[in-house]
Formats: structure tokens, C-alpha cells, sequence
């Protein structure tokens, strides 16, 4: 039994390991900060991160266990950073608190936290246990793959958008600007609607915003942003996502191998430099 399950919530609130005031990003656009109150708990049946509106509220907002998280980290490696960002399984909490010390001392709560557990300090089932690493593993493992490619293609967005030849080499070709010549964004737009959760929405960027070159840009880099933020299916396996980004990089390669002829006919080293870029990073997916 809970020994606090009776008590008053204002009176568990009381209890808990250490307890602050956060800026915690919503998960659904416009992705606003929020003002949330945090608490921390260590109990018999587990230990776990509530957070509500606000201090003394009934119901919690939310629940963080603590035997889910995998690890806690900052932002940038900045010593004035306090932003940092909490990944649990198909989620990551994405936090900012009121000072750099304040942020310390809770990465020191939840990793100590974390250590009681895996000594055994909260009841925990060891195969059940074991089953959950090996799932958090995976689901890791898969996040830092989408990261690397997701990352890979901003940087050739940028490579795309640094050089006046590009939007030009794009008009010889027949096109509107230099992003036409990223034959990656369709592609991969589409393969993440199909493996993350809740990925049927719209992008929308004002064009008073941006420049109409960089439009098309700056909705996929936008999508990007959105998309990173949901969970993936929890049906998804690693060798089926593999086999995916496989296919899809084989797509790109064949339309922009098509522009690396034609890159070679107009003879300027920094659109040959560019396209081969792409081919190579693409290659590498493959």
C-alpha cells in the first residue's frame, strides 16, 4: 500500500524530493512556454516527476516516470544555459527554469532518483525491468538515427541557400528557386507522416516572413521542427525504419543524380560540389 494515497493533495504535494516552478514547452503547435509547477516523488510504487498549473492544484497535468526517462540534458553546453530537455520513450519534455542552479539541482535529483531505482530502492519487477531498457534502447537508438538524417538535411538546406548559382542553376533547369533542387524534402515529408503519430498536419509560413526563394525551405524546416516533437508509432521497429529511410534515400538519389549531368555540362565547381554533397550524404543512408 501507499502510505500517502489518503492524504490531502496539498498535504502529498508537500512531500515530494524537490519541487519548482518551470517554463515547460506545450506539445501541440504553437509550442508555447507555459508557467508549470514540478514536483518530484519517491515512493514505494515508484518514483515519478507531477506537474500541475500551478502550486496546490488537486490533478496534476502530467506524469514523468522516473524508470522511463533516459536521460536529461541541456540545450547547448553553455555554463548560462538553463534549458534542457527530458526524453522518455516517443517523447522528449522540452523545460527551461528560472536559474542555471536551479536546472543543476534538479539533473542532480533526477539522476539520483534514477539510481535508487536501478539499486532497488522502488519495487520493480526485474524482467518487466529489463524488457523496458531494451524498448528504451530501441526507441533511442531510432530517435538519434531521424536526428542524424534530419540534421544532415538542414545542413544541405543551408549549402543550398548560401550561393546565388544555385537559384540559377535551379532556372536553367526549368525550376522556381534553388530548393527545388532538394528532391528530399517530398520524399521524407512523406515517409514521416507515415511513422510518427498524429502527423496529419499543415505547415504554414507567411511569406512576409521570408523570401519567396526561401518559402519552400522554411516549411520543411518548419515540419521538421513539428514533427521531431511527436512520438513515433509504437508499432515501428528499427530494421523497418532502416528499410525506409534506405528507400527513400534511393528516391533522391535517382532525381538528383539527373542534376549532377547537368551540374557537370555548366561547369561551375560550387553547383558540382553542392549536388555531389547531397549524392554523398543520401549514399550513405542507402
Amino acid at each position: 500500500l501507499n502510505p500517502n494515497q489518503d492524504l490531502p493533495a496539498i498535504a502529498r504535494q508537500n512531500m515530494s524530493v524537490i519541487s519548482d516552478y518551470f517554463y515547460k514547452e506545450s506539445a501541440s503547435f504553437p509550442y508555447l512556454w507555459q508557467k508549470r509547477f514540478f514536483q518530484l516523488f519517491e515512493e514505494d510504487t515508484g518514483n515519478y516527476i507531477l506537474y500541475r498549473v500551478r502550486e496546490g492544484d488537486g490533478k496534476p497535468k502530467g506524469r514523468i516516470p522516473i524508470g522511463k526517462i533516459m536521460d536529461v540534458v541541456p540545450y547547448t553546453s553553455k555554463p548560462t544555459e538553463q534549458r534542457f530537455k527530458i526524453l522518455i520513450p516517443n517523447r522528449t519534455y522540452y523545460m527551461k527554469a528560472m536559474s542555471v542552479d536551479m536546472r543543476t539541482r534538479w539533473d542532480k535529483a533526477i539522476r539520483a532518483s534514477i539510481k535508487k531505482m536501478e539499486q532497488g530502492g522502488s519495487k520493480q519487477d526485474g524482467k518487466a525491468l529489463q524488457q523496458s531498457v531494451e524498448q528504451l534502447g530501441t526507441v533511442m537508438a531510432m530517435q538519434e538515427v531521424l536526428t542524424s538524417v534530419n540534421n544532415g538535411m538542414k545542413f544541405l538546406d543551408e549549402v543550398l541557400s548560401s550561393k546565388e548559382c544555385f537559384n540559377e542553376f535551379a532556372k536553367h533547369m526549368g525550376m522556381n528557386s534553388y530548393f527545388d533542387l532538394a528532391a528530399y524534402p517530398a520524399l521524407f515529408e512523406k515517409l514521416y507522416r507515415s511513422i510518427y503519430s498524429n502527423a496529419k498536419f499543415t505547415v504554414e509560413v507567411k511569406l512576409e516572413n521570408t523570401s519567396s526563394n526561401d518559402l519552400a525551405k522554411e516549411q520543411f524546416e518548419k515540419f521538421l521542427f513539428i514533427v521531431e516533437q511527436r512520438p513515433l508509432l509504437p508499432t515501428l521497429k528499427a530494421v523497418d525504419l532502416e528499410k525506409k529511410i534506405g528507400m527513400a534515400a534511393k528516391e533522391v538519389l535517382k532525381v538528383t543524380e539527373k542534376y549532377q549531368k547537368e551540374a557537370v555540362k555548366v561547369n561551375n565547381d560550387d553547383i558540382t560540389n553542392g549536388i555531389n554533397l547531397i549524392i554523398d550524404f543520401f549514399e550513405m543512408l542507402t
